[in-house]
């Protein structure tokens, strides 16, 4: 079984490296990327038959994310 949150990080690590490698400014310099998390609360309710709902994310840190150490979904050390 393939961790879903390992499998998104490494895609999104590829799409990464395709940006870098074909980016046409090349005087930008390095293209470089950081990855980090926050925390995600969904909420909702029923009434009257109806599902209302809400999302919020904590960033931290000024919204810069907190460290990914390790994967959420299986633990692995990243």
């Amino acid at each position: 079984m393939t961790c879903q949150f390992c499998e998104a990080l490494q895609t999104s690590k590829q799409i990464h490296e395709f940006l870098a490698e074909n980016s046409k400014d090349k005087e930008l310099g390095k293209y470089m990327a950081e990855y980090t998390v926050a925390i995600v609360r969904h909420t909702w309710y029923k009434k009257n038959g109806k599902r209302s709902g809400s999302r919020t994310t904590d960033y931290r840190n000024r919204g810069l994310g907190y460290a990914l150490n390790f994967c959420p979904e299986c633990g692995r050390k990243l």
